[in-house]
């Protein structure tokens, strides 16, 4: 009798075991009251570093940062980095999203250097990997004797080099030489 209830048992537990690893696993899209999606980590005065080679290339402050399954949200951004030149560049903005290694800078956008280069828009994007801002929407970049507006922008951030659409530049002369 207990071989019997032994042997039941064990064919049970195959069964289910069979069953479980079969069966696609559960996953869990909360919602709230209005339909929006209730994040899985929140983080409050959030810090990211990236260290290369012992010593921090950039860092990332948020003051509020919501995880999601695919991606993260972030607001009130200010991220700092190094340029191979030993610049200084920050990058601000009201709200942002990251998602596959893409950061979109959704508004009030705007990027500093420390030799006066300074970039704004909206809905500006900057690949992680390769290191490149660029925008489909209108923007200003500025540098120490000029200042360009154009409607599109591709920015090589290891480079320092812009490529943009359809621009217009206004040039200051310093100084003339006799």
């Amino acid at each position: 009798m207990a071989l019997k209830i032994l042997s039941c048992a064990t064919m049970l537990f195959f069964g289910m075991m069979i069953f479980l690893m079969i069966k696609e696993p559960y996953t869990i899209d909360m919602h709230d009251a209005n339909g929006n999606l209730v994040p899985e980590v929140e983080l409050f005065n959030a810090q990211n570093y990236q260290l290369k080679e012992g010593s921090i290339e950039s860092i990332v402050h948020s003051e509020y940062v919501a995880r999601y399954k695919d991606f993260d949200k972030l607001y009130v951004i200010h991220a700092g980095h190094k340029t191979k030149e030993g610049l200084r560049g920050i990058l601000t903005s009201d709200e942002g999203t990251l998602q596959n290694n893409i950061m979109h800078f959704m508004t009030n956008s705007h990027y500093y250097r420390d030799d006066g280069v300074s970039l704004e828009g909206e809905d500006i994007f900057y690949d992680l990997k390769q290191e490149i801002l660029s925008s489909e929407k209108p923007f200003i970049f500025a540098q120490k004797q000029s200042r360009s507006h154009g409607l599109s922008f591709v920015y090589q951030m290891k480079e320092g080099t812009i490529s943009a659409t359809n621009i217009h530049s206004f040039i200051q002369q310093l100084g003339k030489t006799k």
